[in-house]
C-alpha cells in the first residue's frame, strides 16, 4: 500500500516537473518571438527613414541645386544619346525579308 502511494506521489511531481518545464520552453518560445517582432518593426522603421532620406536627397529641386553650386559634375557627351527601343520582334517581322523573298513577293 505505501508503495503504491509513493510511486503516485512521484508520478505526479514527474507529470508536474514536465509540464513545468513545457512551460517553460513555451514562454521562452514566446519571447524570441516578441523579440523577433519587435526587430522587424525597428527594421521597417529604419528602412522608411532610409528611403524617405534618398528620396529627398535625389529629388529634382535638390539635384539642380546641387548641380548649380558646383558640388555635382555633369558630364555631357557630344555624341546623342543611344537610344535602346525594345521592338516587339513579330512585329518587325516584314522589315527583315531577305532579297529572295522580295523577289517572290513582286
Amino acid at each position: 500500500m505505501l508503495f503504491r502511494f509513493i510511486s503516485a506521489i512521484l508520478l505526479a511531481v514527474a507529470v508536474s516537473l514536465i509540464g513545468i518545464a513545457l512551460e517553460k520552453e513555451s514562454l521562452k518560445l514566446k519571447r524570441q518571438v516578441s523579440r523577433q517582432h519587435f526587430q522587424l518593426e525597428v527594421l521597417i522603421n529604419s528602412h522608411a527613414k532610409m528611403k524617405l532620406a534618398t528620396q529627398r536627397a535625389s529629388s529634382p529641386r535638390k539635384v539642380l541645386n546641387s548641380m548649380e553650386r558646383g558640388e555635382l559634375e555633369v558630364e555631357s557627351s557630344s555624341e546623342p544619346a543611344l537610344t535602346n527601343r525594345r521592338e516587339m520582334p513579330l512585329l518587325q517581322w516584314h522589315l527583315q525579308r531577305t532579297p529572295q523573298q522580295a523577289t517572290r513577293q513582286k
